[in-house]
């Protein structure tokens, strides 16, 4: 019986990664680093006797969490909860069938193992000879690693390419493990792909649920984060410097494609994100009704980064601001009022 989905298994990484303090240490599954655990691991492994190594341990906080690659995933599967009460933070050793295993050891439990990255799910684990991750969507991993953060943290898999503000990590092959169900990985009641994430270029009855939210974020008589976006896209629809601002050109492009004619500027020059009044409700029906569809286009896209933008800032939301509607955007969208 599995013991998660792959989504599951992923968006656990990725709360271990984004909302706890974690530190590499070779051999550890998740164990505070209180001052037993600190005098336990600093000695057990040649690794975590490195004068170095030993600084970091001892410089870690009672509720740092130590787990190195393999241990990272084995201490989710074992149970791993970030109790810093517990003397392995929630995990129980070897529970839940789940073996005591190397890196390499842990690829002998997966199947459909391959270099193909075109074809990787959502859960699935990434592997180079001595390290392995988690896959948790577009194009990202959770990884624990010395290097880069010293702990655990989310990278770009470079098999499927670069992002910005990630570091990037080439594995070799990748493999769904035997104790994850990724025939549940479509994300929540089948709403999302099966890729776990919309992205430009979809269309259908989905597309056209959100393009109909997204759009009524737009709507109204200030110039907030959904404006600026949708201003943003308009800009780049007409080939001009996309500020997010509306000056004399981006107005006249707005009239010559039908916004209303009476809207002119304020004694500034240009509407800017703070500004309200009639204008700018005008402005933001013309911008929403570019939104409107079942093709998500680059309208959506801003409007989903506008989304993402908002969410972080009021904590509804912990990702990339990249204009694809995932899981998590997802959640966000449902915070303020989505329903599908």
């Amino acid at each position: 019986m599995a013991l998660m989905t792959g989504q599951q298994l992923a968006d656990k990484c990725r709360d271990v990664a984004l909302n706890y303090k974690t530190l590499y240490v070779y051999g550890c599954f998740g164990a505070p680093m209180n001052a037993r655990n600190k005098e336990r691991y600093k000695h057990n492994y040649a690794y975590n006797e490195q004068p170095s190594r030993q600084a970091k341990i001892n410089a870690a906080s009672s509720n740092t969490f130590g787990f190195d690659c393999v241990n990272m995933i084995k201490g989710i599967l074992w149970g791993w909860n970030g109790n810093v009460n517990a003397t392995y933070g929630g995990a129980v050793y070897g529970s839940n069938g789940v073996p005591d295993t190397s890196a390499d050891g842990l690829m002998n439990y997966c199947t459909g193992v391959t270099t193909n990255f075109s074809n990787i799910q959502v859960g699935e684990m990434v592997h180079m000879a001595g390290h392995i991750g988690v896959y948790i969507g577009n194009g990202l991993a959770v990884e624990c690693t010395p290097i880069w953060k010293d702990g655990c943290q989310i990278t770009a898999v470079g098999n499927i390419g670069k992002k910005s503000g990630y570091n990037t990590r080439t594995w070799t092959n990748h493999g769904k493990l035997k104790f994850i169900d990724y025939g549940s990985t479509p994300t929540p009641g089948g709403f999302l792909p099966d890729r776990g994430y919309f992205q430009p270029g979809d269309s259908g009855a989905n597309v056209e649920k959100i393009d109909a939210f997204l759009s009524h974020q737009t709507t109204g008589d200030f110039f907030g984060t959904f404006t600026k976006y949708a201003v943003k896209a308009f800009q780049t629809e007409c080939g001009l410097e996309t500020d997010g601002n509306i000056g004399p050109i981006t107005l006249g492009r707005m009239k010559d494609k039908g916004l209303d004619k009476s809207v002119n500027l304020p004694s500034r020059g240009y509407f800017r994100v703070g500004d309200s009044g009639d204008a700018i409700n005008k402005i933001d029906a013309f911008l929403a009704q570019r939104i409107l569809g079942d093709y998500y286009g680059n309208y959506t896209k801003h409007a989903v980064m506008a989304l993402q933008e908002k969410g972080r800032t009021e904590g509804r939301y912990h990702d990339d601001v990249d204009g694809y509607f995932g899981p998590l955007t997802l959640a966000c969208a449902e915070a303020y009022g989505f329903k599908y």
